[in-house]
């Protein structure tokens, strides 16, 4: 009955997410007192005008057995910190294994780079 809980909320989180059109920020860590995730939520905290702003939703996964699904779909060590960042069209735009301060967060989804453009196509992607 765990698990299936625990399936269910991760495919609410997906749908939930999908369907707002928000950009997820996923922190994953062994445990709750990993200390680069302490410091990357304090960070967040610190700024909560600036992430609801942007539309972001976070999600903290800080227990490997429970969301062992979520670790393996998005290909994350089981012990060590990632921070994954999502577009709000739920490709993966950002990767990291340190903390990433605010600054240079918002700048990426402020101001994404520009993906290759194929020779030919006269279309242009959002890539908010």
């Amino acid at each position: 009955m765990k698990y299936f809980t625990t399936i269910l909320f991760v495919l609410a989180f997906l749908v939930a997410a999908q369907a707002q059109g928000v950009r997820r920020l996923l922190l994953f860590a062994g445990d709750t007192t990993n200390a680069d995730l302490k410091l990357q939520r304090q960070w967040l905290q610190s700024d909560s005008a600036g992430v609801v702003k942007r539309d972001i939703w976070i999600a903290v996964f800080a227990d490997a057995r429970t969301f062992r699904r979520m670790y393996d779909y998005h290909d994350v060590a089981r012990e060590e910190f990632t921070l994954v960042l999502m577009r709000k069209d739920g490709t993966e735009q950002f990767r990291s294994e340190k903390p990433v301060p605010l600054n240079v967060l918002f700048e990426m989804i402020d101001n994404p780079p520009a993906l290759p453009v194929e020779v030919g196509s006269t279309k242009r992607t959002n890539q908010n």
